[in-house]
């Protein structure tokens, strides 16, 4: 399927490139990015023991987590929550190599308690969390897999005794292949076979097809229209942003169907929970803009309804 990738992609592939360094120098010029990997960074070297080469957990954010769009999957059953790690360049280290511009300038991380003015005495707990996690993530690679399972292991253990479906996002703001990360010899998929894993990706080569309890919809940017076809051939379903909503107006409802570069699909609105493996195949998952600025975006990250 990807024989010829490089050859028949390479404008998409180098416009990518393009966008990437450009999210780069943007991130690494920001401000308020900067000193919330100053103060991230202060809170590490604080939690971390130089003698014994451990941390103390509780000095630092769990590395589980929810929001409003997980929690709306308990009305169907399922407990979830999330690896919300700092997306793009934030961190500097990339953690979304398949990220457009618009991508990366419309992340849902800035969106909710993620807004920027959204801080106390000029610290910002929400952003330095997802900063840390990040940091760790790279740094402390281990340390950071042995704290995930065993929160993952209380969290599943949760579920259970709720009598719900525990649910994991590994990918809540990022697009890592977790398929290829491997703890104790194991992914974290085979540690946890009961739970349901489930992310989104504009990563069109991964390849989870022999991982039974990992599901993954293709998401839509201004970039990527052209792999639409291809995801739909791998099994997967394509969200798209729509911009169903005017400044200061009330949300339209979705679509039965939608239609992009000649492809018409079954829609469904992607809002009404996030537990994407139970929306069937073949289909478009409509998904509001998340936050103000986004509900503004020019770069064509934001669909227009048909």
């Amino acid at each position: 399927m990807y024989n010829n990738f490089k050859t028949e992609f390479k404008p998409y592939l180098d416009t990518l490139k393009e966008d990437n360094n450009t999210l780069k120098d943007h991130f690494n010029n920001d401000n308020f990015i900067k000193e919330v990997r100053k103060q991230a960074r202060e809170r590490i070297a604080k939690a971390f023991n130089p003698i014994t080469k451990k941390f103390k957990w509780s000095m630092l954010p769990s590395l589980l987590s929810n929001n409003p769009k997980l929690i709306k999957n308990e009305k169907i059953d399922c407990l979830t929550n999330g690896l919300m790690l700092a997306p793009s360049h934030w961190s500097n280290y990339n953690t979304c190599s398949n990220a457009s511009f618009g991508c990366g300038l419309n992340c849902l991380t800035q969106s909710g308690h993620g807004e920027r003015h959204m801080q106390t005495n000029g610290i910002h707990h929400v952003h330095i969390a997802r900063m840390v996690r990040t940091i760790l993530f790279f740094e402390y690679r281990e340390l950071f897999l042995d704290k995930l399972f065993r929160e993952i292991t209380n969290f599943e253990s949760k579920a259970k005794r709720l009598g719900k479906v525990c649910g994991i996002r590994l990918n809540t703001m990022s697009d890592i292949r977790w398929e290829n990360i491997k703890f104790n010899n194991k992914t974290f998929f085979q540690h946890f076979p009961n739970v349901s894993y489930y992310d989104y990706t504009k990563d069109i080569k991964r390849d989870i097809n022999h991982i039974p309890n990992y599901h993954l919809t293709f998401s839509l940017n201004e970039r990527n229209s052209l792999l639409i076809g291809l995801a739909f051939k791998k099994g997967m379903n394509v969200t798209v942003v729509i911009r169903n909503k005017k400044l200061g107006k009330e949300w339209q409802t979705k679509p039965n169907s939608y239609s992009i570069h000649g492809i018409t699909k079954q829609a469904i609105d992607g809002d009404e929970h996030d537990y994407r493996p139970i929306d069937g195949k073949d289909k478009f998952v409509l998904l509001n803009p998340k936050g103000k600025d986004t509900l503004k975006d020019t770069t064509g990250f934001v669909k227009e309804l048909n």
